[in-house]
């Protein structure tokens, strides 16, 4: 539901990734014309627009660079690339002294990946400038902070009624109302049917469903006056517990996956880095996930299974079960005398997302994998790649 701050999370909140690992954009964005072609262009058929699709994958090199940084560093990042490439052409053709032919036939082999190389930057360049501006306006920055508010466990009730009445795009209020309702144990009674009622005179009647829909899924709770759900999660206690918010992280020079949002590190990411200590000191937030079973209990969105018998998750986790992952990767590379070798010698560690996952949790798992205090390479498998409108839609179907 949240909003990613990575280049790639971006990408996919603005533009949306596309099966396949690619983004359709207009062509005038990566092709931009020059002053006296757009003066020409405006006689012409403003609507004619075509466009191109961009490959986003690791056969692009500098996108694999780029792709996890913060939006406060992408942009000096590519800058920094640009300079780099300028000063690499620079140094073999502004050379005074005369070259031999070894270095000739050397230059024209880098020719075409120079080119290669220009034409990638320059397209990184263009949509960056197009994700960036979207960050700056506005109404995204009101956006993060009514999130930022919501994970800290505050009503935003008057902000969720000033967004319906300004007009805000449906699927994108929708994922605050989820938050809201996430965070808070459920939206009170009598907020609840005032939203609700709100919704439909905005957005139309066929909402209505989307909303019943959502609320079988779990997504959003009425929250009774005199009566709370036992077998609700318990935000407050989940977020204290795995530390959910490091406001301090720096996004310039992170040193935690809660970099990704500024601020807010995705669960199962902390769950990941949990495992490491065996979930030692953490059976209390255990309790706080919904049951998986049990008549009328909301279905575990995040399971965790240590051993099997017994079914109950908390009291598997009470009994001895052995070395924690941690120690078990510390072992391995003790055994096969890797302990102080690079992070490409480091054991696989696979993490398995069913129903999808966000690029603002494969950034974060991706900065684990690198830290070299991580045990592990992480491998991430997933039945699709999500974010909170695609994610809410096929919920709504």
């Amino acid at each position: 539901m949240l909003t990613p701050l990575t280049y790639e999370g971006l990408i996919d909140d603005v533009l949306q990734i596309q099966v396949g690992g690619c983004v359709s954009v207009k062509k005038s964005i990566v092709e931009p014309e020059d002053q006296n072609e757009q003066q020409n262009q405006r006689t012409r058929d403003t609507n004619k627009d075509p466009k191109v699709l961009l490959p986003l994958n690791d056969s692009d090199p500098l996108y694999t660079e780029v792709r996890d940084k913060h939006v406060e560093v992408f942009g000096s990042f590519l800058q920094n690339q640009a300079k780099a490439l300028k000063e690499s052409h620079s140094q073999f053709t502004n050379r005074e002294t005369a070259r031999d032919l070894s270095e000739i036939h050397q230059f024209v082999k880098q020719i075409p990946v120079f080119t290669r190389n220009l034409r990638s930057l320059k397209n990184h360049i263009h949509i960056a400038e197009l994700v960036k501006s979207a960050a700056e306006a506005t109404s995204f920055r009101q956006r993060w902070q009514t999130e930022r508010s919501m994970l800290e466990s505050e009503s935003q009730y008057d902000t969720l009624e000033d967004l319906i009445a300004s007009g805000e795009p449906p699927y994108r209020w929708l994922r605050l109302f989820c938050l809201q309702s996430l965070t808070s144990n459920g939206i009170k009674a009598t907020r609840y049917e005032s939203l609700r009622k709100e919704v439909v005179q905005t957005y139309g009647f066929e909402f209505l469903m989307v909303l019943n829909d959502l609320e079988k899924a779990g997504f959003l709770r009425k929250r009774e006056t005199f009566f709370m759900d036992s077998m609700a999660t318990s935000y407050s206690t989940l977020r204290k517990s795995l530390n959910l918010i490091n406001a301090e992280v720096d996004p310039s020079n992170p040193d935690d996956p809660a970099y990704v949002s500024s601020g807010y590190a995705p669960i199962t990411v902390r769950w990941v880095q949990s495992a490491m200590r065996g979930f030692l000191g953490l059976d209390e937030a255990l309790k706080e996930l919904p049951s998986s079973g049990g008549s009328g209990s909301v279905r575990r969105w995040i399971d965790i299974e240590q051993k099997c018998p017994p079914e109950s998750l908390v009291e598997a986790l009470k009994q001895d079960r052995g070395p924690s992952l941690g120690v078990l990767a510390k072992k391995f590379n003790e055994s096969t005398g890797r302990a102080g070798e690079q992070q490409e010698r480091k054991p696989v560690l696979l993490v398995f997302y069913v129903g999808g996952i966000t690029y603002m949790e494969v950034a974060a798992l991706r900065f684990l994998s690198k830290r070299p205090s991580f045990p592990y390479a992480i491998i991430c498998c997933a039945t699709e790649i999500v974010n909170g409108e695609t994610l809410l839609r096929s919920l709504s179907c």
